[in-house]
């Protein structure tokens, strides 16, 4: 009971604090947009770089204040999927779209995999945003410029894979065990100076829906991470 209270406790301290958090986001993320395509007037080349910075830097802070949040409501169990058969080709596209001026100042190639697929997967289509945009941040983390990343969504057997493969530094076989638990990071992840909290939200998200999260990689050769979605079962199958 004792662990319970504290469980709850926190994630009510998680729940109060995103929220305080998300109003000021909300603004800085307003304001730079209107900056950045100069809503009121033209700025110099140099401001509008710089209104881009704050832009992506806000959002960035907005996908771990939703990381926080979310895997709090997940470990104390309280966080409901609303599963339906949703376009997981089109979710993988939005979320491309949505980080695609972050991997352009990187110099990162964002790309996603076999868009004339229409792939269909059932899954809450929120968290399927959430597991998108956590693996792309990871891959682009992680790629040096002139590296490329791809999200391509697949069928498989048994349901849907969404994957996200980089050309980027890799994982050593010794450290790929430690990133299941949130808040712990190989060597590479340290030196970026990341929350690590995202592989844990992902791999927490794939659960829910029954599925799972796996990781290829080779230390220097890259990584892709692919989450599996099963497909409906039908009633009495």
């Amino acid at each position: 009971e004792a662990a319970n209270a504290r469980l709850d406790a926190r994630t009510t301290f998680f729940a109060q604090t995103s929220h305080e958090l998300r109003t000021p986001l909300n603004a800085i993320l307003g304001f730079a947009e209107m900056m950045r395509n100069s809503v009121f007037g033209p700025l110099p080349a140099r401001y509008q770089e710089y209104a881009g910075l704050i832009h992506e830097g806000g959002r960035n802070l907005s996908l771990i204040v939703d990381d926080v949040l979310d895997l709090a409501r997940l470990e104390a169990g309280r966080y409901e999927i609303y599963r339906d058969v949703v376009s997981l080709t089109d979710l993988a596209a939005e979320a491309v779209q949505f980080m695609k001026d972050e991997a352009a100042r990187k110099s990162v190639e964002l790309e996603l995999g076999n868009p004339d697929d229409d792939v269909e997967a059932f899954a809450d289509s929120k968290a399927v945003r959430q597991i998108a945009l956590n693996l792309i941040s990871n891959g682009l983390k992680f790629t040096p410029a002139g590296g490329r990343v791809t999200v391509t969504a697949m069928d498989a057997q048994g349901g849907a894979l969404l994957a996200v493969s980089d050309t980027g530094v890799g994982i050593g076989p010794e450290e790929l065990t430690r990133l299941s638990r949130a808040f712990e990071q190989g060597e590479a992840g340290k030196r970026q100076k990341g929350a690590g909290l995202g592989l844990s939200v992902v791999r927490a998200f794939a659960e829910l829906h029954g599925g799972r999260r796996d990781i290829e990689s080779r230390e220097g050769g890259g990584s892709t991470i692919a989450v599996f979605f099963p497909e409906e079962r039908k009633q009495g199958a």
